[in-house]
Parts: structure tokens; sequence; C-alpha cells
């Protein structure tokens, strides 16, 4: 397509990459002489008019925004069959092809990225925006070192086209969320999730979950935990490696709130550090003064001064000091301000009052089951108490309730594993239940979060429960206009379960009949699925009448005619006779609905009339 021009604007100048979806051309663009990057979809997706529209409808709500670590989208269009995008033209490489060329990052390098990643995810989010397929290959390097995030419209658009998995599991499956891989629905948290396996794989040169088979990678992103980073990289700062960690959390609400959150994680990653180990006061160390000095052992060679001449100095001393205290009091202690109550407030509204006030405050933490985390326990001095500009006020700021061991429980049976939780003041969460061919019915398959993670007495430990040995499958069979009765016992046959049955009027089938089955006929499902129906009733079609007239061959001298009438009632033979060769038939036929005639002649298929 070199030379082609789009839209009487864009010139294609040259082939510079292709994907999964689209072919990607670096072109000129006439009338704002710039170049541009043009994004041109493949045959298969060009051909699908539902994606077509989802591709246009999303690609121009993403080319509203505008933010530097976003690859702008400047237009989309259509030159007959050929559907485009036209967008920012971004010279450098792709950040997939950077860990390629150099194994892993710097740590510093994969904050500097990551940071610049959450400000564009962040923006897109705030416009609500979601990009769903956040990998190395969609995030784009400039030779200054600015990183932009690309893809934006064309990851929504293709939500419905991407990898699948169970017929609605989307995502590119290295980096793909869990709630993607159950096929959930998704929110900005999906995208921080595939940030942290990005971040992982910046600096460990690895991806967090890897296999030749994409059905086991989607549910080890789902099961899961991945190795720690550190293990692979030493040089990984725990600090780093629990941001990469609580980005990866599988339960969403346990991640960042949003990309801002886990960009300021990453910038402030030492002060965070520092606040949370530092035992010193206002995270400075303290240094006493030294109770000797290189002269102290003058003091006893020094002369004495005589009782009564140190009477006389010590009271003019004293009455010096009590004039100065009077005069000088005010400006050298300072105004006296009374203390404001800061229990049940967070350090945050505590500090920012007290520092209204002219006061600081010194923190220490301790455990406690009654007061929510990071709430003030205590304070001294007590509010009400008047105290100087400058004093420090001590707080107790709750932990929460005291740290417990999470054991493990995988190969447990759900009632041990619920009685074991217990006892360690722990409790059963949510239970999510899948087949599985290694682990017995109702057996522990793994838990989140893990054996060994310390977490608050009282809180929920989520399992994943095998339902046993995947099921064999079988073909749904039709159902459509079986009577209820024999509806139930084809699914019984076919060793599936009856499940909900609802009712409705209707004129195209008769009361008692099969309208709808929820499973396609010829789809393959487990065996025991639970089929659901619709069941007429009622008052059904209504009858109708037709002539049908048909000539006998000549080549024998008798025929045995017989008319098979198949309707909305069923089949039933409606003529029957022997007749002689060439005789024309005249037959008035009644049936309801549509329907077909079948005349057979001396049992053998002669001509089909469709009623």
């Amino acid at each position: 397509m070199k030379g082609t021009v789009l839209g009487e604007r864009y010139e294609l100048i040259e082939k510079i990459g292709e994907g999964g979806m689209a072919l990607v051309y670096k072109a000129h663009c006439r009338i704002l002489n710039r170049t541009v990057a043009v994004k041109i979809l493949k045959e298969e997706f060009a051909s699908d008019q539902n994606f077509v529209e989802k591709f246009k409808t999303e690609a121009l709500a993403v080319a509203q925004l505008s933010h530097p670590n976003i690859v702008n989208i400047f237009d989309v269009g259509q030159l007959d069959e050929v559907y485009y995008i036209v967008m920012e033209y971004v010279e450098g490489k792709t950040l997939n092809e950077t860990i390629h060329e150099r194994g892993s990052l710097s740590v510093d390098e994969a904050i500097d990225i990551s940071a610049m990643i959450c400000d564009g995810l962040h923006e897109a989010h705030e416009k609500g925006i979601i990009h769903r397929d956040i990998k190395p290959h969609n995030i784009l390097i400039t030779g200054s070192g600015i990183v932009k995030v690309a893809d934006f419209g064309i990851a929504q658009a293709i939500s419905k086209k991407t990898i699948t998995f169970a017929g609605d599991i989307l995502g590119t499956v290295h980096y793909i969320s869990p709630e993607q891989a159950k096929g959930e629905p998704v929110n900005r948290a999906t995208d921080i999730y595939s940030l942290g396996c990005v971040l992982y794989e910046m600096l460990t040169g690895k991806m967090p979950f890897d296999s030749e088979n994409t059905i086991t990678i989607a549910l080890k992103h789902i099961h899961d935990q991945a190795v720690p980073p550190r293990s692979i990289n030493k040089d990984i700062p725990p600090v780093l490696e629990a941001i990469i960690l609580k980005a990866m959390e599988k339960l969403p609400e346990n991640r960042f709130a949003s990309a801002e959150e886990m960009r300021l994680a990453l910038l402030n990653m030492d002060s965070d550090r520092a606040l949370k180990y530092s035992n010193n006061r206002n995270g400075r160390t303290r240094v006493m003064s030294p109770i000797f000095n290189s002269q102290d052992h003058s003091i006893k060679n020094r002369k004495r001064i005589r009782p009564a001449a140190l009477v006389i100095i010590s009271l003019a001393v004293l009455g010096l000091l009590t004039g100065f205290f009077f005069i000088m009091s005010e400006s050298v202690f300072g105004n006296e301000v009374v203390v404001p109550e800061l229990t049940g407030m967070t350090e945050k509204e505590a500090k920012e009052e007290l520092e209204k006030l002219g006061l600081k405050m010194y923190i220490s933490y301790k455990f406690d089951e009654k007061i929510a985390r990071d709430l003030i326990i205590s304070q001294k001095p007590a509010d009400g108490q008047k105290v100087k500009e400058g004093r420090e006020i001590t707080v107790v700021v709750s932990k929460g309730s005291q740290l417990v061991q999470v054991p493990s429980v995988r190969g447990l049976t759900l009632a041990d594993a619920e009685m074991r939780l217990n006892s360690e003041g722990l409790k059963v969460g949510k239970k999510d239940k899948i087949y599985d061919d290694k682990f017995a019915v109702d057996v522990v398959i793994s838990q989140d979060p893990l054996p060994g993670s310390e977490v608050e007495s009282h809180s929920e430990i989520n399992l994943m429960i095998s339902r046993g040995k995947t099921p064999k499958k079988v073909s749904m069979p039709d159902l459509i206009g079986l009577s209820l009765e024999d509806a139930q016992k084809k699914i019984q046959d076919n060793n599936l379960l009856s499940g909900t049955i609802k009712r409705q009027e209707s004129t195209a089938f008769f009361a008692n009949q099969v309208i709808e089955q929820d499973t396609g006929s010829g789809v393959m499902i487990p065996e025991q699925s639970s089929i659901n129906l619709v069941i007429s009733d009622g008052p059904g079609p209504s009858a109708r009448t037709t002539v049908l007239e048909f000539t006998l061959p000549e080549q024998e001298d008798k025929y045995r005619v017989v008319v098979i009438l198949s309707d909305a009632k069923g089949k039933s033979t409606i003529y029957n006779e022997l007749r002689p060769a060439a005789e024309t038939i005249t037959l008035a036929v009644n049936y309801f609905a549509s329907g077909t005639a079948e005349v057979q002649l001396n049992g053998k298929h002669h001509k089909t009339f469709s009623l």
C-alpha cells in the first residue's frame, strides 16, 4: 500500500510494523505537513462490521485524550473497505524491544518508566477509559526517554476479539488480570495489575507467569503467586518488591486504588521506607551531649569558693533570673495554646490540626482490635490542656488487630480448612469452585493470602475449592417443539439436569411445548449441566389449509402413496393409499404454524412441499 493516500490527506511512506490486528505505516499528513503513524485494520477485522463500529467509537473517544505519556490519536477514517486510525508518530523503541536487548533494566530506569506509564493511565482512567491490554509491546520510549502508552482505542475495541479462553476471557495472556481471565467486568485495577506484570519483567527480564499453553498461563494468573522478584534480582529493594506484589494482588480491591497512588508509592519509595521502619522521632537520630569533656580532670584542682560568697552570688543570680523570666517569658517560651482532641483522627488529619497551632507530633504504634488501623488511640498531653507553641504532642496510632501467620490449608477438605483457620483466629472468605483432575471434591486447591503471610486477626482467607474431575461433555440435543415431558426425558437421557422453567404466551407453539432452550443444539457442554427452558402457555398457532397437487410417474403400474405432515403439532401420516400410475392426486391439508408435507412412493421419497 506504499504510496496510497488515505482520506486525500495521509500519504503512506513505508511499513514500519505489524501486530495481530493491524499493519502500521509511517505516513505524511499533507495538510499539516507532519509525520504521523497510520494503523490499518487487517482484513479479518475489517470484515466484521460489529467490530468496526466498536473500533471507531472507542478510537474517537480516546482521541479526546491529550497527555505527554499517551500516544495521541488524531483521526479515524475509512477508504472503501480499508479502516484506519491516524496517531502520533513516535521515534524510538518499544519497551519490549528494550527488555529483549538488555535482559533487564536498572531499578531507577524501571521506576521512571513505570511512573510515566502511571501518569498516562491515570489521565485515561479519570476520563473513564480503561486500556485492558497494557504490555511492553504497547509502551513506546522516545530517544529522549519519554514514555508513551499506545493502543488505547484499539485495546478497547478488540476486547471481543483478542485472546479468548472459554468464550469470554480477554486480553494478552502474559499480562492479563485475574478478573479478565475469569471473564469478569474490569476497571482501572485491571490496568494496574498488568503494569505490575510489566514492572516485574523490567526488573527480572522474566514474565511473572509463563507456559507453552495459554490456558495454563491464564489459570496461573488466577490461582498462583508469582516467584518473588527479589529471588531473581537481589538488587530490587524490598519496598519496590512490595509495590510490585501489591499491584499484582489477585483481588482488585487489594491493589493500588489508582495509577496515581502507585506512581506516588514508586516516587516516594525511600521516604515511605523510612516512615515505616524508622524508630527514631521525626525520622532523625538524636545525639546526646557528652557528659564529660577534656577539661573534667581539672575541676578538682580549681579553688573552692567560700560559703558566704556562694550564698550572695546565688541570691543575685536568682533575682536576676526571676526578673528575666518575668519580662521575657512571652518571647522566649512562646504563647500558650490549647491541645486539641486528636483521638479518632488519622495521622494526616492530626498533623494538619497541630500545625495550625504551631505544635509538633511524635508517633508511636501499637496493635488494637477495637480501634481501626491508622486511627489515633490516645494522646499526651490530653486535649484541653495548655502548652507552649512548639511543644511535641505524643500520639499512639492503631496498627489494627494483631498480625497472625496464615497457615497452609491446601490439600485439606473445606470443613477441615475452616476449622484450621478458625483455630488461628481467621475465617474463610470467598470460595471459588473449579474442576480439577488432581484434587478430590471439596478439597482446597489454593489460598489467598499464601501460607506464611501475616494478616490481621479475623481476616478472611479466600479459597479455591475443587469440584472434582472435569466432567465429560455431551452434545446439546434439540428440544424446540417437544412437549415438556419429552424434553425433560431427553435431557435426562443425555446425562443433563433440568433447570428453571419459565412460561410465556405463544402463537407459534401449542401449550406445554418448548419455545426456547438456553443452550443451542449441537453445543458441547459438560455432563450434569442444568438446562433452562421456556414453555408455551398457548394459545398456539391457528389452523391453516392448503391444497397439494402432484402427478404419479409412469414407471410402475401402481404406487403406494404416503403423505407425512410435519408441523407445530409434530409428525403425522395424513394420506396412505394404493393409486395407479400417471394419476394426478389433489389433497387438502390442514396444518398449524408452518411445516412440510413429504410424499413417499412405494416407501421412497418422492418430493416435499413447504407449508
